[in-house]
């Protein structure tokens, strides 16, 4: 059979052709160096070696010789492994993916499918983040100001939860709270709110906090979430907006408390008039922060 090779620069020879019949699984089973095998691949010796550590991809030695080489049913589960890492598995699960039977690695992709929307909202929601921050700068440059108030805080029971949570275990920590007051089903007599009591010194992400929905409380009922706070003086500041910039609300009252001589008693509290709960938009967010104080 004649024909011609097209190179890079056009025709470079023409004569007879050799037929050559290769299937996806094998052909001929040569042995293939690890030099020929990374070429043939497009991978590096190094990559290969890597694999070979971890027990993806084992070239067979040879006895006679000592040399180790990969035969052509290794180029489909190459190629296998190549997929499974462009799908974010790690290297211990494609392990176990490639010794697994059909119904296990169907579960893994399951899993996988469902972290991969989890990140990919994630990622949504912060470019919805930086949409909205490109147009604010459009905009008149608003400096958000923190008037601080001072006054009583008068007493009340609330319902309350306390746990250690980082800052997205804070969102279902709040949910929580909200699924079991639906149970309780008690008369609610303000907004729910969170104590920051700590923030853990080994780990900076993880937070001691409470977070309470006051609930108008009758003689006799005993539940040990309900808790009493007593009257106290306080000085408060409103917040609108995302949380990321909430640290400047709890800089005006600690500025204001430090100038005026009175000493901060007491962990921060935030009460959320508006929040998740009610608008999805966090640029409408109204978050009031306060503190108790003593006297001066």
């Amino acid at each position: 059979m004649s024909g011609y090779f097209i190179g890079p620069i056009g025709q470079c020879f023409a004569g007879n052709a050799i037929p050559f019949q290769l299937g996806m699984e094998g052909g001929e089973n040569l042995g293939y160096k690890i030099g020929e095998f990374s070429i043939m691949n497009k991978i590096s010796q190094r990559m290969l070696r890597y694999y070979d550590e971890k027990g993806l991809l084992t070239p067979k030695k040879d006895e006679a010789n000592g040399y180790r080489y990969y035969s052509a049913d290794d180029i489909q589960i190459l190629n296998t492994i190549k997929k499974l890492r462009r799908y974010h598995f790690s290297i211990e699960d494609i392990k176990l993916m490639l010794e697994s039977d059909g119904e296990v690695v169907n579960a893994f992709f399951q899993q996988k499918i469902t972290e991969l929307q989890e990140i990919a909202q994630g990622y949504a929601n912060a470019i919805e983040e930086m949409k909205r921050a490109v147009e604010a700068e459009k905009t008149i440059n608003r400096v958000q100001t923190y008037p601080v108030f001072q006054g009583t805080s008068p007493s009340f029971h609330a319902i309350c939860f306390r746990e250690t949570v980082n800052e997205d275990g804070l969102e279902l920590f709040m949910d929580h709270l909200q699924q079991s007051v639906k149970q309780m089903n008690p008369v609610l007599c303000g907004q729910h709110f969170a104590i920051f009591h700590t923030v853990q010194e080994a780990d900076t992400e993880l937070y001691d906090v409470e977070i309470c929905q006051p609930i108008d409380w009758k003689k006799g009922t005993d539940d040990s979430r309900i808790r009493f706070f007593r009257e106290s003086p306080c000085i408060s500041t409103l917040h609108r907006g995302s949380y990321d910039s909430i640290s400047y609300a709890y800089r005006a009252l600690h500025d204001w408390a430090t100038a005026g001589g009175y000493p901060i008693q007491g962990p921060f509290i935030e009460i959320y008039h508006t929040d998740g709960w009610v608008i999805s938009n966090e640029e409408a967010f109204v978050t009031e922060v306060c503190v108790s104080i003593g006297a001066k």
